[in-house]
């Protein structure tokens, strides 16, 4: 981009940009950049100009500033600044952005200071938008980088999150510089991993999110982090929660400050209940699901196409290294088994050597059982089936195999994202593997005894009237954990009117536990519900009982899983 020699006299208002733009007054100056509102004469309306201020400038800025264009471009959200056009100038290139006629929430939160704070309604409204915004922002793979109360402006109708991509271009430039500060962002509200090793990362903006949010809590601004902070923020910082909120929706904000990025929420599953959104419809919970993929198209269901869909390995109890692997429907009609004569092989015991055929029918898989050994069964069924029809994103279990309809590729980013969701839970029920599991109620552990609420561990198993708990169980009994361990989950968050996933994980071959913020007396009423409903639901010769415990701090959360 070619620039003209840069004039002394400096942007102020009545100067004209371009013949175009002019300057009304300045909105305010960044750590970057300067902001003014201004008035299009072309299509006489109000807008926003960028400009990186010549102090500030660093080799790289104008890049920056034309990927932070290409980056706004993608996102289209009422919670997102809109960016029109990134134009040169005498004064450097300049970014024409939507004018949002209102105040930063940095200037919010002093203001409301002055009255005693925000009420639980107004500190909900802005908390869902400014989630609902970074959701939108990290929908399209992308990152904020400087996520912070400058950033985020707030009107009499929405808040909206400003001046996404420019931090990210920045650290991505710093980054090649031996000795460099963290990077482009804002050191106070950076999460520790970035502190120590830079880089802007979606985990980093839930951080910054968290912070965000505690900082309209109690009206002050977190303490600088220009180093590894010696302690963890939670251990910095006391709440000052306003009151009227739930349990629920302290606790998202207290896992987005988790030390641990991995423990920290996606955006898309904050949840507040908005004053301005909310009916009397049940609350939508926002699951970790696995993914299939988008929707295949027309020409997937009018004509075979090669390659368009896939089966993704789940789970398989004999070969559990299986979990995550890509078999591609290639022709109209395949073999699938454990020998290597076949055209779908998984190296799973029960799987038979030739186990069933699958064959495509306008757009949907049938697999035809071949008289295998152990069966072929479809969910929410104990019965052996000879053909199950496989719709885009449907399950199906072959022996003790499952495996999912995707219409993703190998190596994709849809197919990371499924591997990385199978490295976490277990692909039979869905619940978090033991491991995950331990470290998640570590965390709940110490947000009970941060926030002064109990924690109580509900232990579920399916034995045998011989009272026999199987280590090595049946299909049968897999497809009964699987049914049970769902619909209790459901109960719980249904019965408990919960705003967030329930923290529930698999801990033996028949057995699985649930954490609630509940007393043991309010939790044996909700097991002792899902109990009674359960038990329509299984077998007949399979029994489903239920324990109860109220953690302590003289529990070890290990030895509790194991009881």
């Amino acid at each position: 981009m070619t620039i003209a020699q840069r004039p002394l006299t400096p942007l102020a208002q009545g100067t004209v940009v371009n013949e175009r733009y002019e300057i009304r007054q300045s909105l305010g100056k960044g750590g970057m950049g300067e902001v003014f509102l201004a008035y299009d004469r072309s299509t006489q309306q109000p807008v926003a100009l960028k400009v990186v201020r010549e102090e500030s400038r660093m080799p790289g800025d104008d890049e920056a500033l034309r990927q932070e264009l290409l980056l706004a471009r993608q996102v289209s959200h009422p919670n997102v600044c809109r960016v029109h056009d990134l134009t040169p100038s005498p004064w450097g290139p300049i970014l024409v952005m939507e004018h949002i006629a209102g105040q930063t929430l940095h200037t919010h939160i002093r203001r409301k200071k002055a009255q005693n704070g925000y009420t639980p309604d107004e500190f909900r409204k802005i908390a869902s938008e400014a989630a609902a915004g970074l959701a939108a922002i990290h929908a399209q793979g992308l990152v904020h980088g400087d996520l912070k109360p400058g950033n985020v402006m707030v009107t009499s109708e929405r808040a909206i999150i400003l001046d996404f991509g420019f931090a990210q271009e920045r650290a991505r430039v710093n980054a090649r510089r031996p000795g460099a500060p963290p990077d482009g962002g804002t050191p106070n509200y950076m999460a520790p991993e970035r502190l120590r090793s830079g880089g802007a990362s979606m985990e980093d903006d839930i951080f910054a999110l968290g912070l965000t949010l505690w900082e309209m809590w109690t009206c002050r601004v977190p303490e600088p982090g220009y180093k590894p902070r010696a302690r963890p923020m939670r251990e910095q910082i006391m709440f000052d929660v306003a009151s009227g909120l739930t349990s629920d929706e302290v606790k998202q904000v207290f896992r987005c400050l988790n030390d641990d990025p991995a423990l920290r929420p996606a955006a898309r599953h904050l949840k507040f209940f908005n004053p301005a959104a909310l009916t009397t419809n049940q609350v939508q919970i926002a699951h970790e699901r696995l993914s299939p993929g988008p929707p295949p198209g027309r020409m997937v269901t009018e004509s075979f196409n090669p390659h368009a869909q896939a089966l993704l390995v789940t789970f398989a109890s004999n070969a559990p290294s299986a979990a995550g692997r890509l078999l591609p429907l290639h022709r109209p009609q395949l073999s699938f088994g454990r020998s290597v004569q076949q055209d779908l092989t998984v190296n799973e015991a029960t799987v038979s050597g030739h186990h069933a055929t699958l064959r495509w029918q306008a757009g949907a898989w049938a697999i035809e059982d071949a008289d295998s050994t152990n069966g072929t069964y479809a969910d929410h069924s104990y019965d052996r089936k000879p053909t199950v029809t496989l719709m885009h994103g449907g399950e199906a279990q072959l022996g003790e195999c499952r495996v999912k309809l995707v219409s993703f590729s190998e190596g994709s980013p849809q197919h990371e994202r499924a591997q990385q969701y199978l490295a976490r839970r277990d692909g039979l029920t869905g619940l978090l593997h033991a491991e995950t599991l331990l470290r998640t109620l570590k965390d709940e552990w110490e947000f009970a005894q941060w926030n002064r609420v109990p924690l109580t561990i509900a232990r579920y198993k399916l034995r045998s009237p011989k009272h026999i708990v199987s280590e090595r169980p049946t299909i049968f009994e897999m497809l009964a954990l699987r049914r049970a361990a769902q619909r209790a989950v459901e109960l719980t968050e249904l019965l408990l009117m919960s705003i967030v996933p329930a923290t529930a994980g698999r801990v033996g071959p028949l057995k699985f536990a649930v954490a609630m913020h509940v007393s043991h007396d309010e939790g044996k009423l909700v097991v002792e519900q899902i109990v009674s409903q359960l038990k329509g639901l299984m077998p007949p010769h399979l029994d489903f009982l239920a324990s109860l415990t109220e953690v302590k701090p003289e529990h070890s959360l290990h030895a509790l899983l194991e009881d």
